[in-house]
């Protein structure tokens, strides 16, 4: 057994980077984000991408779909969403690229395409308030609301503050 297993969305981001056979520097900053997000070492995600480059790709997706059929349906979309962040990130989507996502989703997990895509666009929301989201990646996802110039002042009943006025998630990290 694997002393320090490789995470499911580094093999999934390694499929999906090498699916057209180069990794733009767009998805490698959707990546960083991805790492960012999920609290993953850098040095270590590209230590495990080393080895990932010298196993054979078919094995590696063998192994992320029997994975991802151990995890919960949540857990599934939240993998897919990644990977459609990533794609869409440089801003195309290539068709090696697509392929391999509709292999995972919807002929191996059986995933509904709309609940992947709302999360995506949640998950795009959520990371791009707090990080510099690549402006093509934008376009992918619904943009958050533009607040309007004077924001009327929400009336305190209590004397506690707000925890926080940003958007929450609607799942469960």
């Amino acid at each position: 057994m694997i002393a320090n297993p490789i995470s499911i969305n580094t093999k999934l981001y390694f499929l999906l980077t090498m699916a057209d056979g180069e990794v733009h520097s767009k998805e490698e900053e959707m990546g960083d984000r991805m790492l960012q997000h999920l609290s993953m070492n850098k040095e270590k995600f590209d230590e495990q991408i080393g080895i990932l480059e010298k196993q054979d790709s078919e094995k590696i997706f063998e192994d992320c779909i029997k994975e991802l059929n151990t995890f919960n349906k949540n857990d599934q979309i939240n993998c897919m969403a990644w990977m459609c962040l990533i794609a869409n990130s440089d801003g195309f989507m290539d068709k090696d690229e697509w392929n391999l996502i509709y292999r995972i989703y919807h002929k191996n997990l059986a995933l509904n395409l709309s609940e992947i895509t709302m999360r995506q666009k949640e998950l795009h929301r959520f990371i791009q308030q707090y990080r510099n989201i690549p402006d093509s990646a934008k376009e992918t996802a619904i943009k958050p609301e533009v607040k309007s110039e004077q924001k009327q002042p929400v009336p305190q009943t209590s004397t506690t503050t707000p925890l926080s006025d940003k958007p929450r998630l609607a799942f469960p990290m």
